[in-house]
């Protein structure tokens, strides 16, 4: 199933996630949502290390996305497939979502304050 996205701009961010996916070892044309929503629901390893990840981005897109980020991009990426990617991968990719996600969430929550339609109801 593809989501259709609203603009431009919107697409871009998406390409730079799965780049940034690429690099962390994933599979290069899964978000990194989509990843760690995936394995943090059916790891056999390392679940608890998927599952924090998850709740950090799940925080971090909540004011658009309400609860679940990680399982809606999972579910919007169904045909995809993921990889758990090398300890060094995983710790680039942990690394990355404890840096940026806390400058998306203030992003995100200022930009819902000014930009009312991207709320999520």
């Amino acid at each position: 199933m593809e989501q259709e996205y609203k603009s431009w701009p919107v697409a871009i961010l998406i390409a730079i996630d799965q780049f940034g996916n690429a690099i962390a070892r994933g599979y290069p044309d899964a978000t990194i949502s989509a990843r760690v929503g995936y394995f943090s629901e059916y790891a056999n390893h390392a679940r608890a290390y998927w599952q924090a990840l998850e709740k950090i981005i799940d925080f971090a897109f909540k004011p658009v996305n309400g609860p679940g980020h990680c399982k809606q991009a999972t579910l919007a990426d169904i045909n995809k497939r993921y990889r758990h990617g090398s300890d060094i991968g995983r710790a680039i990719l942990g690394v990355f979502i404890i840096i940026i996600c806390p400058i998306i969430a203030v992003v995100l929550r200022i930009f819902v304050l000014i930009y009312r339609p991207w709320r999520h109801k």
